[in-house]
């Protein structure tokens, strides 16, 4: 692509070429420490305004083309745009020939269950006969490959660079988590999504977000004409609810609470070894098993369920790919030893929590022993909410650190421990290892130990370092050596 092309898909406010039009662009640069690119692309974020670079950048040789948020010398070759965090994602796609459009596709968002609803919905597509990009908290994977990624939503370059290297591979479906914070800085700006699913929204980032109103208001934007076609609505939460009536058309709307939705169980069973469920869509009814566990992984089915049909694929290929999905990493990853069953799981908010261990209790032929932390430099205030929720529904409780970054780890466990519920049994071990190891320790035949807050991580965050470090690992060694 020339770069006149990239700069007439681009809402400009005024460009000034020098001669630089049918420069072939190579790549769009936004790193001030790194700027060697056809384009370097300066736009004020969050917590660096690299617009002053750019002059510096271009004058040094390292950028044959500027575009910023301010109007330079009429000798430097650039473009002059509006709100440049939001215009990148359109020029990365641009710059990548659009490769989404290519592509079926389905968007998650909500607090919990994205990861998992991505994952059905990826089993689902292969099912289908499709080659398939997956985009999200585990990374991506594009076909047979795996990219590992730091965020939720990756960077837009990340983004399309995949999307497009997928089209390559012959992919033909995508399936992707969006995050709140992703929707609220624009940086999926220039994706657009056949159908999107909303999950839940309960208290996470509110030190991002500031309150669950504004948390609401970015995750609703997925519904709108910007970024999706079909909206699959789970309505038997309050803010699914609330979403529903503000989405005017193309809604489907899903619920495993009750029948008042278009889709929902008539009536399933759960066990530790997975869930039979017969739902029905719109009337219809199928049959499905799968072996995930808990009434919460229902209704993560039933959105998927909400999400195939809008795409139009048949029923019985949907029950298949539910079916063929074995697990989602770190996802109520099931390990055992002498009737000792352990669970690994991501579950970091209170909410998450209560729906994990609440499913663990229906299926438990004992005790419930939950290990749990909080990270540092993160919302602080649902720190008090999770001991309260593992406290009152597991019959032992393991206080432990879970990515303290740059807090004291004693101190994160000082503000969880406020929310203990009075009479319950408890214990505080700041080291994970050792945590995990007292759990296993108190574990009785048939009792289930459910270890939260990291799943599929494979590391700890103690400062600003980086320690290898993986509950599934410390959960199948002390197992192990029972």
């Amino acid at each position: 692509m020339k770069i006149k092309q990239l700069i007439d898909k681009l809402n400009v406010e005024s460009v000034n070429f020098n001669g630089t039009e049918n420069i072939e662009i190579e790549n769009i640069a936004t790193d001030s420490r790194n700027p060697n690119g056809t384009i370097f692309f300066g736009y004020a974020g969050e917590s660096y305004d690299s617009n002053k670079d750019v002059k510096d950048i271009y004058n040094k040789g390292l950028a044959k083309f500027i575009i910023s948020e301010t109007k330079l010398d009429d000798n430097i070759a650039h473009a002059v745009i509006k709100n440049g965090r939001t215009v990148l994602p359109k020029a990365i796609s641009a710059l990548y020939g659009e490769p989404m459009a290519e592509y079926r596709s389905m968007a998650v968002t909500g607090t919990n269950g994205k990861t998992t609803s991505t994952y059905i919905m990826d089993s689902v597509f292969s099912m289908a006969g499709y080659k398939t990009c997956r985009i999200g908290t585990t990374g991506i994977k594009v076909d047979d490959e795996f990219i590992e990624t730091d965020n939720t939503t990756p960077s837009p370059a990340l983004v399309f660079s995949s999307l497009k290297k997928g089209l390559d591979k012959g992919c033909k479906a995508l399936t992707m988590e969006v995050s709140s914070h992703a929707l609220a800085q624009g940086r999926i700006n220039g994706a657009f999504f056949e159908t999107a699913v909303f999950t839940n929204l309960t208290g996470d980032h509110l030190d991002y977000h500031k309150d669950m109103e504004h948390y609401f208001q970015a995750k609703a934007m997925l519904f709108t004409d910007d970024y999706s076609k079909h909206r699959v609505v789970n309505t038997g939460h309050e803010y699914g609810e609330k979403l529903a009536k503000l989405v005017n058309k193309n809604l489907i709307t899903y619920s495993g609470l009750n029948n008042n939705a278009d889709i929902y169980p008539v009536k399933y069973t759960s066990t530790v070894h997975g869930i039979d469920a017969e739902v029905s869509i719109f009337g219809k009814t199928i049959n499905i098993h799968s072996n995930l566990i808990g009434e919460y992984n229902l209704e993560n089915i039933l959105g998927v369920i909400g999400a195939a049909y809008s795409l139009g694929i048949d029923t019985d290929v949907i029950a298949k790919g539910i079916n063929n999905l074995k697990n989602v990493p770190g996802r109520l990853e099931k390990y055992m030893n002498k009737n000792i069953i352990a669970f690994v799981d991501y579950a970091h908010t209170d909410d998450a929590l209560i729906n994990a261990i609440s499913s663990l209790k229906q299926v438990a032929g004992g005790r419930i022993i939950t290990v749990f932390g909080a990270g540092g430099d993160r919302d602080a205030t649902k720190r008090p909410r999770m001991a309260k929720a593992s406290t009152s529904l597991s019959d032992i409780t393991v206080i432990t650190s879970d990515n303290p970054r740059t807090e004291d780890p004693e101190k994160i466990i000082d503000d969880i421990v406020k929310g203990v519920v009075e009479g319950s049994t408890y214990y505080v071990e700041v080291d994970r290892e050792k945590a995990i190891e007292k759990a296993v320790s108190l574990a009785k035949e048939n009792d289930i130990i459910f270890v939260a807050g990291k799943g599929h991580e494979t590391y700890q965050i103690i400062g600003k370092e980086k320690i290898h470090f993986d509950d599934r690992e410390m959960v199948q060694k002390y197992l192990g050596r029972l």
